[in-house]
């Protein structure tokens, strides 16, 4: 990771700590995430330039989500600035003077659900919110019409057995409750989640984050990265999020890395799809990137499954029909074809079928060609009746 360069906007020759920040900003901050903040204002004094996210994770003995955290929070609070190259790496951090800031920090911009004075942790409450699906919804910001209309969402399809239940309407035992509101790590997840959601989180959504954390054992990290991956599709419903969740321990992804190779394998398919159409000349519509997310998070086929249906689509009609790829493909999950193998091997019964249907086709119409040679004519007569008939009528 590239070295960060640390700016100031005062002046000093030593560490000096704001009796604003002790007083207005301590008591509600991690504890981890304060000496974060005063670690940098100890290292302006130092004109440090080998400042990096590594290096901080390595003095606190801490993870480098770790640290990204801390910084995002006082980015929030308002004591920090953080800034970006154009690959969206962190490149710099301003720590603010607290006098350009308000008396109160940030932290009521996102209300949390409740803070315990003593930790100053987000604690997770039992039963603090409706659990009403209805006002989930609402509090997302989706309506019924729009959670509807969403393919994804709506007809996600579970594969394990042992995943078809709603995280959002588990609920935890007390005593995990309990145990969730003195960690740390969750704790500021709970803010993070909700600084990305823009709201005060839900008792459903609460219920997921936690069905996540503990019966999932997503790491913080992992989560985080899920909510974020979720909003920048615009999908903020818990239905949706809690199914690309399940999705993603369907398929045994429990490291951001492995979640971003399976984002990364839905990009390709949708470069594979438009190339196997021959449309790679333009981005595919609204309605196409709904079916390639049906193929892809819902049937969770593998992209060369899906650029099969591509070129049989293309063999069959002479033209790009994303809804004849989606009868094929969808032909497939009903009949659990999930390789190029099940394939082959549907191929082969089809043919066999087809032969066999063939076959009796042409016995009946063998049999229908015989039919008059089967019927049973008279005796033929002799001549010597013949000749007895002629005598008679002379």
């Amino acid at each position: 990771m590239n070295n960060l360069n640390l700016y100031s906007e005062t002046v000093s020759g030593y560490t000096a700590v704001s009796d604003l920040f002790i007083d207005e900003y301590v008591p509600s901050a991690n504890g981890d995430f304060v000496k974060v903040y005063l670690y940098l204002l100890r290292l302006l004094t130092r004109k440090n330039s080998n400042l990096s996210i590594s290096s901080l994770a390595d003095t606190f003995n801490q993870t480098e989500n770790d640290v990204m955290r801390a910084l995002r929070y006082w980015d929030k609070s308002g004591l920090v600035s953080l800034s970006y190259d154009d690959n969206n790496q962190l490149c710099g951090i301003t720590v603010k003077d607290l006098k350009d800031n308000s008396p109160e920090p940030d932290r009521n911009v996102h209300a949390v659900p409740e803070v315990n004075s003593d930790t100053a942790d987000i604690a997770v409450p039992a039963a603090a919110f409706a659990d009403e699906a209805s006002v989930d919804e609402a509090a997302s910001g989706n309506s019924a019409s729009d959670v509807s209309s969403n393919v994804v969402s709506m007809d996600f399809a579970i594969k394990a057995p042992s995943h078809t239940v709603e995280p959002s309407k588990v609920t935890a035992p007390a005593e995990k409750l309990d145990e969730l509101n003195s960690n740390d790590d969750f704790s500021m997840l709970l803010f993070v989640i909700q600084t990305y959601l823009g709201k005060t989180l839900s008792q459903p959504e609460v219920n997921a984050i936690v069905y996540f954390y503990d019966t999932l054992h997503f790491p913080a990290d992992l989560i985080e990265y899920l909510i974020e991956y979720c909003v920048s599709k615009g999908k903020t419903s818990i239905r949706y999020i809690e199914k690309i969740a399940l999705s993603w321990a369907d398929e045994g992804i429990n490291t951001v890395e492995a979640a971003k190779d399976e984002v990364s394998n839905h990009n390709e398919a949708v470069y594979g799809v438009m190339k196997a159409f021959g449309l790679n000349n333009r981005e595919p519509g609204q309605v196409e990137k709904q079916l390639i997310s049906k193929w892809t998070d819902v049937f969770c086929f593998e992209n060369d499954m899906i650029i099969e249906a591509c070129n049989r689509t293309m063999k069959a009609t002479h033209q790009p029909s994303f809804e004849y790829a989606d009868s094929i493909l969808t032909k497939w999950h009903t009949s659990n074809i999930r390789n190029s193998e099940d394939v082959r091997k549907a191929d082969e019964q089809f043919e066999a079928g087809k032969a066999a249907k063939a076959s009796k086709s042409g016995n009946v119409i063998r049999q229908n060609a015989n039919r008059f040679n089967n019927y049973q004519q008279r005796p033929k007569k002799s001549d010597d009746w013949y000749n007895s008939l002629l005598s008679n009528n002379n």
